[in-house]
């Protein structure tokens, strides 16, 4: 499907660096929504700058690897090749998880292995536990993998955690609910005993 021209005075007559500082200042959804409106926001959404920051933001650990294999292939490229890589490592986990599964309960060791192999996924960050772990598609216990993850290994701070109990039905809110509460126990009763 081809792009009907601009029309003259729009989108044509934006400067460039304009139009790159607003693509960089999107996330990544955003990013190729806007660059599916015409030629120039399709440049300037494909621009080297606005992806290398986007992976920088989602995986820091990796953007010294990344600015070597970008020479190969562009930003864009590299980050949906990392993307992907996050997809297959963590669909890996919640395979696990849903083959382990014996009438809806997981057994101990089954979740410890399934956050265990999540914290031993090289550049696993936030951004990847909210993307493919929080959904509403995944059970309770699948989500609840990641907020222990995300608590545990990411080190993410527990009011943070509690931003993502909107993307939720109700009774995903009373779990993760508990989940918090509970958590902050363990980490109160931790805190306590260090301070003896």
């Amino acid at each position: 499907m081809e792009l009907s021209p601009a029309p003259a005075g729009r989108w044509a007559d934006l400067p460039e660096d304009i139009a790159l500082a607003v693509a960089s200042r999107l996330q990544e959804a955003d990013v190729c929504a806007l660059g599916g409106c015409s030629r120039s926001w399709r440049a300037a959404c494909d621009a080297d700058c606005v992806w290398e920051r986007l992976f920088r933001c989602r995986w820091p650990a990796a953007a010294a690897e990344a600015a070597v294999a970008s020479r190969v292939q562009g930003r864009k490229a590299l980050y949906i090749n990392q993307h992907r890589r996050m997809n297959v490592a963590i669909s890996n986990v919640v395979e696990f998880v849903g083959s382990s599964l014996n009438n809806g309960w997981l057994e101990s060791e089954c979740y410890l292995k399934a956050i265990a192999d999540l914290a031993l996924t090289a550049d696993i960050g936030f951004l990847d536990v909210q993307f493919f772990l929080f959904s509403r598609n995944h059970s309770a216990i699948i989500n609840l993998i990641g907020l222990h993850f995300s608590i545990a290994s990411l080190h993410v701070p527990m009011p943070l955690t509690r931003t993502i109990k909107p993307s939720f039905g109700l009774l995903r809110n009373v779990v993760l609910t508990r989940a918090l509460s509970f958590f902050s126990q363990l980490k109160s009763v931790k805190h306590s005993k260090l301070a003896k």
